[in-house]
């Protein structure tokens, strides 16, 4: 069943892409790369989400999970790589 909360939740997301990505020059390459690919992971997450409620409930409920946690490793990963290596004064 199609949810409201679920369709606004992915417009956020997409409406605040543009937004993320051109804020990407204060970030490094490989952190910029790391969260890019997060972000798409939850984006994609929150397709899988309204998708299932109209087919493949279990598998695209699995998928949806997965792509949640592939996001959460993503990020855990970039905070990791911020503390390790602390970007100049102005950069994250």
């Amino acid at each position: 069943m199609l949810q409201a909360s679920e369709v606004i939740d992915l417009v956020i997301a997409v409406v605040l892409l543009p937004i993320i990505v051109s804020s990407r020059g204060a970030l490094s390459a490989r952190r910029r790369s790391l969260l890019f690919v997060a972000y798409a992971s939850i984006i994609a997450a929150y397709t899988f989400t309204i998708a299932e409620g109209f087919f493949w409930f279990d598998a695209l409920n699995l998928l949806e999970h997965a792509a949640y946690a592939v996001a959460g490793v993503l990020l855990v990963i970039a905070l990791v790589d911020y503390r390790r290596h602390p970007s100049p004064e102005g950069q994250l």
